[in-house]
């Protein structure tokens, strides 16, 4: 049959990679590709996947090639170029005395050579080598960790009998398969900088169970054992700032958006209990509130009102009102900088 080595190829097996030396449009018999292919298998001595800022991280050579085998289904040769920003990661396979094969992968489609290819099979491709590359990352041995709270602005090194715990717990975590839903940290948003001589890696703590870790454009979600959370809030104790009265808000277990200006806002009511998405904005909405300026006086001018955010806080109510360029709360003035839209971004029903 008249057939392009390198199409078959990375059909059969979607990296397209084995290709060496066979001209394009050569007669082939699928027995003839299929030992070539076994043949090339058996050149490569190292699988490694480079993130887009330059992280390179080791894959595991057997469960590659073993899993190898059961890609390349429902691919299509496109005639449109893999896009630089759709570019996730590049794939490359290190063999013994020759260059090394290198496939660019995005989400919905990889490139080898000229070649791009699309399709569910370039799809699935992509979660394939991002799942392992998820346990590649989480594998790498940290010589110490760095753990901080962003909402106490505090950090601290673990010692050594806390860096074997964490490291023991992100050693089991699982790869999420599909994409969580947008869930930010939740209070005190806890990060933890594994350090080590190979390169550094930064794991949020987004929920007690899930964590993400970000490669290049690309980010990794996992599943962890919930003790860690509680780990963590005897490594670095939650503490209030009495100092800080818009931190009493990351207890609201309710928020309220009311229309009472010139903003175009719908009545939103927010059960924060409901779940860790919900919280989770929550507790973003306080980060938003805090990056405002507190003022020493009230201003002389702040123009019309836009609207106003409730806070249930212990059983009672807490109000935000929002100016064009300012915000109060407990007679307390703030300076901020189109905060209101950012706020009510949050707080605006998904689109269906």
């Amino acid at each position: 049959m008249k057939s392009s080595f390198r199409t078959y190829l990375f059909s059969l097996m979607v990296a397209c990679a084995m290709v060496t030396g066979c001209a394009q449009n050569a007669k082939v018999t699928d027995a003839d590709m299929r030992e070539r292919i076994r043949t090339e298998l058996g050149t490569v001595d190292k699988v490694t996947v480079m993130s887009t800022d330059g992280q390179e991280v080791a894959l595991d050579l057997p469960t590659f090639l073993n899993e190898l085998q059961g890609q390349g289904k429902d691919l299509q040769l496109s005639n449109e170029p893999l896009k630089q920003e759709e570019a996730r990661f590049t794939l490359v396979l290190y063999r013994k005395q020759l260059a090394p094969l290198v496939v660019t992968v995005g989400e919905k489609a990889s490139q080898f050579g000229e070649n791009t290819y699309r399709g569910t099979g370039a799809a699935t491709f992509y979660q394939w080598v991002h799942r392992l590359t998820g346990k590649g990352l989480l594998a790498m041995r940290a010589d110490s960790i760095l753990l901080s709270a962003e909402d106490l602005t505090l950090s601290r090194v673990l010692q050594d009998k806390e860096t074997t715990y964490i490291q023991a717990v992100l050693g089991k975590a699982v790869p999420e398969t599909e994409m969580p839903q947008s869930q930010h940290p939740l209070y005190p948003y806890y990060k933890l900088r594994l350090d080590s001589a190979e390169r550094p890696l930064e794991v949020t703590v987004l929920t007690p169970t899930l964590i993400s870790v970000p490669f290049g454009r690309d980010t990794q979600y996992f599943q962890v054992d919930g003790s860690m959370f509680s780990r963590l809030t005897e490594y670095l104790v939650p503490k209030e700032n009495p100092g800080q009265p818009i931190e009493k808000l990351f207890k609201a277990t309710n928020i309220r958006a009311e229309a009472t200006g010139e903003m175009r806002v719908n009545e939103r009511n927010l059960d924060v209990t409901q779940s860790t998405v919900e919280q989770g904005k929550a507790h973003q909405i306080v980060r938003l509130l805090k990056t405002g300026v507190r003022l020493g006086d009230a201003p002389k001018q702040v123009g019309p009102e836009q609207y106003r955010v409730h806070f249930r806080v212990n059983g009672e109510e807490r109000t935000v009102i929002f100016y064009e360029r300012h915000f109060c709360i407990d007679q307390v003035w703030y300076g901020h900088s189109q905060l209101q839209k950012s706020v009510w971004k949050l707080l605006e029903p998904a689109q269906k």
